[in-house]
């Protein structure tokens, strides 16, 4: 019985093995994790049924028709693969079931077996009277008491056994529960891949459709993608002239507010400081001419205290303050009167006390005639200023920090929205002799939608196209930001706009798409939008 035991279990764990399952629970957590991506591959082909038959009274030709329609292709055969590793795991699952009721089964009849030869025993020593004698016939106290014991502990053995006979059981009955759930759950995954199996076969012939009416206007198509590429080298060629412009005179402007602020660096008052912030208010380099004027103002006062007391110590104060001010000179010239005095002083007191020695009569005071009170007079004109290492704010980097900083996280220019055409050379999805060349990425929205400006900025220009639509430009410092596709704006040149700001309706086609072409530029240069949406 023993052998035949092990080699059940032995059969069961190399049965495992060949399956790539070792124990039940590893299997069932396998099972747990698959039936998790197949929910997740339903929702997804509800939600894409969703948009799917949203556009059913569309024309079939639609761009993003088709790709939701691929998308679903591809969830559906996932699932079809997904339900059929479902289906081999709940197998195993039953078959390792099985083995357990098996086993538990055997055990059970060893169990059973043993009982009734117990049972036998029991009977045949039932009476009373044979207990009785059986303590009685003991030959010392200790052994009567042993054997006591042993009649309790046999009788509980009797009901042990029982006991284990009644578990074993309900285990069976849970197994053999467990087992029939399983074959039920097996037959409702098989009935899944078979729907899953006809409706994929019919959104196969749903495509191949598709592919034949695109097929059949290939040429009529052809022509508007080749329209729609013309008007759009238009529009790029209208922003690349405004951006190299805007570049040009951002490069004037730069200059001279580099000039004026050198000019105003150069004499160093606060009324230099004051004429340059009048003249670039949000200039390059307004914020260092308002700490100038704080430290020349600093310095003024400094310097008015140190006249008002006009002693060798307010004017060394005045130093220790402002060792490079503007009034630095004249102080370290009151000092130096103020050094001759004392050393003139000394020299007289000397001469003295050599004379009264020699005249051998008590030294008289010496009256010294006090340093002059300098009379009031306007501040000297200011000691050059000393040399600072100003930044070059004139390069596009410094322009754009706060923009740039953002690469990766800036909000989509849509609500809600998903990505239809990438950015560069892109083969037509059915076309395949067409190639597609996108300046940004199209973003497919919902019909009514309105695009919305990504970041702070100026709108810099609208662009019309003659028997087309509106292109939006807004420039964040050397940056660019394009939206492409508006049937009208709600904005004009010129106007500052905020993050998250409504700039106009994106245009809905006659095949029922309503399609942004969203784009980001740096200078001149193109750049991937994707790299700069966050969450995408």
């Amino acid at each position: 019985m023993k052998q035949h035991l092990i080699f059940t279990i032995l059969f069961a764990i190399l049965s495992g093995w060949a399956n790539g399952q070792i124990t039940e629970a590893e299997l069932k957590a396998q099972k747990d994790k698959l039936q998790q991506q197949n929910s997740s591959l339903k929702k997804e082909i509800s939600g894409l049924n969703k948009d799917l038959q949203k556009n059913q009274t569309e024309s079939k030709t639609s761009l993003l028709y088709v790709q939701n329609l691929d998308k679903k292709i591809i969830a559906q055969s996932q699932l079809v693969n997904g339900l059929t590793k479902e289906k081999r795991f709940i197998e195993d699952e039953i078959y390792l079931t099985q083995l357990e009721i098996n086993k538990l089964s055997r055990e059970l009849v060893e169990l059973r077996k043993e009982y009734k030869e117990i049972l036998v025993k029991a009977y045949k020593n039932k009476s009373v009277e044979n207990k009785l004698l059986f303590v009685l016939s003991s030959e010392s106290l200790s052994q009567a008491f042993r054997r006591i014991k042993y009649i309790e502990k046999y009788s509980e053995y009797q009901l042990g056994k029982a006991d284990e006979i009644l578990a074993k059981t309900k285990q069976i009955e849970k197994e053999k529960s467990a087992r029939e759930k399983s074959k039920m759950e097996k037959e409702s995954v098989l009935a899944q891949q078979s729907i899953m199996k006809d409706e994929l076969e019919v959104e196969k012939g749903a495509k191949q459709k598709v592919i034949e009416e695109y097929k059949k206007n290939a040429g009529e198509i052809s022509q508007r993608i080749a329209e729609k590429q013309r008007q759009q080298k238009g529009v790029d060629s209208e922003i690349k002239r405004i951006i190299d412009e805007e570049i040009k005179l951002a490069k004037i402007r730069a200059e001279k507010d580099k000039k004026d602020w050198d000019a105003a660096a150069k004499t160093n008052t606060i009324a230099s400081y004051q004429t340059y912030l009048n003249t670039w208010p949000g200039g390059d380099y307004s914020n260092a001419a308002q700490r100038n004027i704080q430290q020349l103002e600093a310095d003024n006062k400094g310097w008015q205290t140190a006249r008002g007391s006009h002693t060798k110590a307010a004017y060394q104060s005045y130093l220790k303050n402002f060792p490079q001010g503007q009034f630095a000179s004249t102080a370290r010239v009151e000092i130096g009167k103020f050094e001759k005095a004392e050393e003139e002083q000394r020299l007289a007191k000397e001469k003295a006390e050599r004379e009264a020695e020699l005249a051998n009569k008590p030294v008289e005071n010496v009256v010294v005639k006090p340093v002059e009170t300098p009379k009031p007079v306007e501040n000297p004109k200011p000691d050059p200023a000393p040399k600072q290492d100003f930044a070059d704010r004139s390069n596009s980097a410094e322009l754009s920090s706060d923009f740039s900083n953002n690469r990766g996280r800036l909000p989509w220019p849509v609500a809600k929205g998903q990505i239809v055409g990438r950015f560069g050379e892109n083969p037509h999805p059915i076309l395949a002799n067409i190639v597609i060349n996108n300046d940004g990425v199209d973003i497919a929205t919902n019909k009514g939608s309105n695009a919305r400006a990504v970041f702070e900025g100026e709108v810099t220009a609208i662009i019309s196209i003659p028997g087309g639509n509106r292109t939006l430009l807004i420039r964040h410092g050397t940056y660019y930001t394009v939206y492409n596709n508006l049937s009208f704006v709600s904005v004009k040149k010129g106007d500052k706009v905020k993050r998250g700001q409504d700039l106009g309706r994106i245009y809905t086609d006659e095949n029922g798409d309503t399609i942004l072409k969203f784009e980001v530029r740096s200078g001149s240069t193109k750049q991937n939008p994707e790299s700069w949406l966050g969450g995408n």
